[in-house]
This record gives structure tokens, sequence and C-alpha cells, in this order.
């Protein structure tokens, strides 16, 4: 398709992109040394930023960068169960088979972090979708590990909205022991311009494919937001393709936004 058209090695532009494919700007160099700072120093991280905007391609450079040091790291996504069923995915995730009943499960999960040589972080994707109960549960945990030795570290990445659940009363001693805060922000326009070029290149296209007036354009109508452009900049090579033209120019990119319906 477009990836002939404009003589591409890859896809540009992907939802999940290779390792390599993740642009490393400000935002995310910023992300990742306040994790880093937590694996060796703290205990409990809150990574926050609106849909898309790049939590979960932070995640995967700091599971990818630590991978060879002396870290268990889990991480865990099917945040919008109840809060047992959770604990069961964490157990399972620890390669253990979940035991009947809650405290025979907190046992298995506390035994095995005790008994593991290596310090566990836990980093849980999509956090504002859990239970309650869940955040009492893994303020316990870590409360747990902590009398023992530092053997279990934990960061939430999600939505704005999980700094509401987490000032409620009942939660007071797990917010208070929340030492690391990041929020993750959109790319600047400079930034959008960036990741642009960046993704072009990594697929030996050339940056000029973007007329320089439309990468501003869309970095406006996607508001600096990685998951948007890629959707935007995607539709507009399928257009480009589709009329036979070789350049990203305003009058495709119009046609794009209306197709996709943002304007």
């Amino acid at each position: 398709m477009f990836l002939t058209h404009f003589k591409m090695t890859d896809l540009p532009f992907s939802e999940k992109p290779p390792i390599d494919g993740i642009l490393k700007d400000d935002r995310i160099d910023r992300g990742l040394a306040h994790i880093s700072f937590l694996a060796s120093n703290a205990i409990f991280g809150l990574i926050t930023g609106i849909a898309g905007v790049g939590k979960s391609s932070l995640i995967r450079l700091f599971i990818d960068s630590y991978k060879t040091k002396s870290f268990n790291l889990i991480y865990l996504h099917h945040t919008h169960l109840k809060a047992l069923p959770f604990l069961k995915i964490l157990v399972t995730a620890l390669g253990e088979i979940p035991a009947h009943g809650k405290e025979k499960i907190f046992n298995q999960i506390q035994n095995k972090i005790k008994n593991n040589n290596l310090t566990t972080i836990l980093l849980i994707d999509e956090a504002h979708l859990l239970d309650s109960d869940a955040f009492i549960d893994l303020r316990l945990l870590v409360s747990s590990a902590i009398e023992d030795f530092d053997g279990l570290k934990i960061v939430l990445f999600g939505h704005s909205d999980i700094k509401k659940e987490l000032r409620r009363s009942r939660h007071e001693s797990l917010h208070q022991r929340i030492t690391i805060k990041y929020h993750i922000s959109p790319m600047t326009q400079s930034q959008t311009r960036q990741y642009i070029d960046f993704q072009l290149r990594r697929v030996n296209c050339s940056e000029k494919v973007f007329e320089e007036e439309v990468k501003n354009d869309i970095h406006k109508y996607a508001r600096g937001i990685p998951r948007i452009v890629n959707k935007i900049a995607t539709a507009c090579l399928i257009n480009a393709y589709i009329e036979n033209q070789q350049k990203i120019n305003n009058g495709i990119l119009l046609k794009t936004l209306n197709d996709i319906e943002l304007i």
C-alpha cells in the first residue's frame, strides 16, 4: 500500500512500534529518570497522563533498560478486575498457582517476594481502573514487604483522575507513601515535529513528505498527543497514496481530518 508508494521499509506511526521506534524526548527522559530513582531509592510511585500521551511507551522503555539488572519486573494491565481476581493475576505473574482464599493468596505473594533474591518492581498500567479495595491491598503488600526488606516496589500508571481516588481518607496511608510523582504532558509543537521526522527517518523515508505547515497543523489537531498524531499521519499517508501524491499538503490533511472526524 503506501509503504511501497513512499518506499518505506516499515510502518511509521505504529501504535506499538519497536523499542527503537519510541522517541525519547524530554518528557519520556524525565519519566525514565523518575522511575529509575524509584528503583534504587523509593517504594511507591505514580505516573499520570491523559490517554495516548506515552505512558505505555514509558513502561516499555523502562522494562527494556532494566531487564538485565537485578530486579524482577512485573507488568500488569488487567486493572478492570475486582481486588481478589487482581491479586490472583499477580500471583500468576509471580509464577505461582493462586490458592483459595484471600489470606492464602496474600501469604503466597509475601512469601514469593520475601524468598526472591531480586527486588520486585510491580508496574501497573491503567491503574485508574483499579478497584478501590485493590489500592488497600497494594498498600498492605508494600507494608509487609518493608517489614523484612525492600522487596517490593510499585509504580502506578494512570489518568489524572486516579489522584482523586488516592486522596480519599481510606487511602491516606497509601497516598503518603507515594514519594515519586510525575505527570507526562502532551508534546509541544517542536516535539511533535521532531516526532514526525523521527518516525519517517526510522523507515528510511524523507521527512519532507509532510510539509512543514502540515506538521504544525497535525500538532494542533492532535493536541500534542502521540496516539492521535499517529492516527492523523497514517490516514494522511493513505490518502496521499490513493491520490497518487508524493507529499502531504494542506489539502490532503484537511480531507484526512474530515474523514476521521477531527474537524
